[in-house]
């Protein structure tokens, strides 16, 4: 599909339009590209193709401020490249061909402000704006305004990081990670007023792999119209901790969930941690008329399948239109802990869960409007479960030194990942 989309572009910066290219010298460093914007708004997808496809291992092309008008798919196909664009927005005119397909291993797309198009919702890998399938691959501080489908779309991912991107208006998720992808960090991202969910972690059982390994921290999710606010539909060891999540209108802000309608696996060993959670299906925008789901602000279910080993502690959850927690059908191996709960429209704590047994949910410490909770029926009010959520140690580092803040005080050329 990638072959497809990339053939016919030019190999050389000729023919008009195109970008204005240079590369400049550095000393003890490979030498960046740098871009410049075509001057009277003409289309630069070609001509920013064949300067990707130019780059050499571990080089860095650098866009300059300003807009750049692309009408098709760009692809970063080279090893170690980096792709720099603080100041520079690229404004797509296809909706069916926006993205930015990372493939080159252990590549880096930095800074870039990317303006989708589309007014229907898509599916497709190019509608999105920045496509992740391949080894080692960053997006940092994208920021990502509109689009037909996913804003950020990871499949078949590995040692990925997705660090202080912004996506807003997406018409499908904001963040969407599937397709067996593992060790996946997405931390200090604003994701708001999306179509869909606003981070979703999916396993498909075509797919004969799991998601795994995916770490979900410090992001702000906020207003999407449809969909939650961190969904895991399938998948293993996740950690959902210390992020800020409100006015999630229509669904759950936190779901764990098998969901035999999209024929997704089963889920276990996640963690979901001090999070804040507000507004939950109570702060609906004018005009979204779409029914309720209906869940608790989090959320545990299934359909044929099974959800277990689940740890949500610490978290505070405060307007929730229905329960403050709820674990229905085949969901077994959880622990409610030190939650505290405030101005919630159904229970507190909602267990209807089956093929579990009491000692295996455990519910302590967990307050409801500053008064403490007793345990419900079908729960214990002590033992132990094994849930430790993502392992930490396999996720790779990030590229702080190609980000902007923190190259200032060093040469451009020298900003390379490490």
């Amino acid at each position: 599909m990638l072959a497809g989309l990339v053939a016919g572009t030019v190999a050389v910066l000729t023919g008009s339009p195109r970008a204005s290219v240079r590369a400049f010298a550095a000393v003890g460093a490979t030498a960046d590209v740098s871009v410049q914007p075509a001057p009277g708004g003409a289309d630069q997808a070609d001509s920013l193709q064949a300067a990707l496809d130019n780059l050499q291992a571990g080089q860095r092309l650098v866009l300059a401020p300003g807009t750049y008008v692309v009408g098709h798919v760009l692809a970063v196909r080279g090893e170690q490249v980096v792709v720099s664009g603080y100041g520079a927005t690229l404004v797509a005119t296809n909706p069916d061909e926006q993205a930015i397909m990372m493939t080159g291993a252990n590549s880096t797309l930095v800074g870039v402000t990317l303006t989708g198009i589309g007014t229907q919702r898509l599916e497709s890998a190019t509608s999105t704006k920045v496509a992740v399938d391949g080894q080692g691959i960053q997006v940092l501080d994208v920021n990502i305004n509109g689009g037909a489908s996913v804003g950020i779309f990871v499949s078949r991912g590995s040692s990925i990081a997705l660090v202080g991107n912004k996506v807003h208006g997406t018409l499908a998720d904001g963040i969407h990670i599937t397709g067996g992808s593992r060790d996946v960090l997405v931390q200090d991202n604003a994701v708001t007023a999306t179509g869909d969910d606003m981070v979703g972690i999916v396993s498909y059982q075509r797919d004969g792999v799991l998601s795994q390994n995916i770490y979900v921290s410090g992001n702000y999710l906020a207003g999407n119209a449809w969909g939650r606010g961190v969904a895991i539909v399938g998948g293993a060891d996740v950690t959902v901790a210390g992020n800020r999540i409100e006015g999630v209108q229509k669904a759950a802000a936190v779901l764990v969930a098998q969901e035999d309608g999209y024929r997704t696996a089963s889920v276990t060993n996640v963690l979901v941690a001090n999070n804040i959670i507000s507004d939950d299906q109570n702060a609906t925008q004018p005009g979204n008329d779409r029914p309720a789901a209906g869940h608790a602000a989090i959320d545990i279910n299934t359909g044929s399948g099974a959800v277990t080993q689940v740890l949500v502690t610490g978290n505070q959850v405060t307007r929730a239109r229905f329960d403050g927690f709820r674990a229905m059908n085949n969901v077994c191996g959880v622990r409610v802990s030190g939650n505290r709960f405030a101005a919630i429209g159904g229970l507190a704590l909602s267990l209807q869960y089956r093929n579990c047994t009491a000692t295996q949910f455990i519910c302590d410490a967990n307050t409801l409007d500053g008064v403490s909770l007793a345990a419900p029926p079908g729960c214990s009010s002590a033992g132990t479960i094994p849930i430790s959520g993502a392992d930490a140690g396999r996720l790779p580092p990030v590229r702080t030194s190609l980000r902007q803040g923190l190259q200032a005080s060093m040469p451009a050329c020298q900003a390379r990942s490490g």
